[in-house]
């Protein structure tokens, strides 16, 4: 699967941010990540961006800011996807933070 550009949101161009690879690394191994900061229900997030740990909104209810990202499957990938085999995830670390994966919604921004 390669990244694709999410875009930013139009509510919140400021939450869009481009992540780019190791400058030793090859465009084989890597690729520039686009991502928009949002909510950790994919919700547009219209605090600061810069706020990293859980924040309290006006109404009082947190929030948890997380990136996301799109991700296109190659030709070869889709079609083993649609034969059923499944998305492996990989997360590098000692952790495993909270992670969610799903297809855009047609209309979904």
């Amino acid at each position: 699967m390669q990244p694709t550009d999410i875009g930013p949101h139009p509510d919140a161009p400021d939450h869009y941010l481009r992540f780019g690879k190791p400058p030793e690394w090859d465009e084989q191994d890597c690729a520039d990540l686009c991502v928009r900061r949002v909510a950790a229900s994919g919700d547009v997030l219209y605090e600061p961006a810069v706020r990293v740990v859980r924040s309290e909104l006006p109404s009082g209810d947190h929030y948890y800011p997380c990136f996301m990202s799109e991700w296109r499957p190659s030709p070869e990938e889709l079609e083993r996807l649609t034969k059923g085999e499944p998305i492996r995830m990989l997360v590098s670390g000692t952790a495993l933070p909270p992670v969610a994966l799903w297809v855009r919604e047609e209309g979904e921004v």
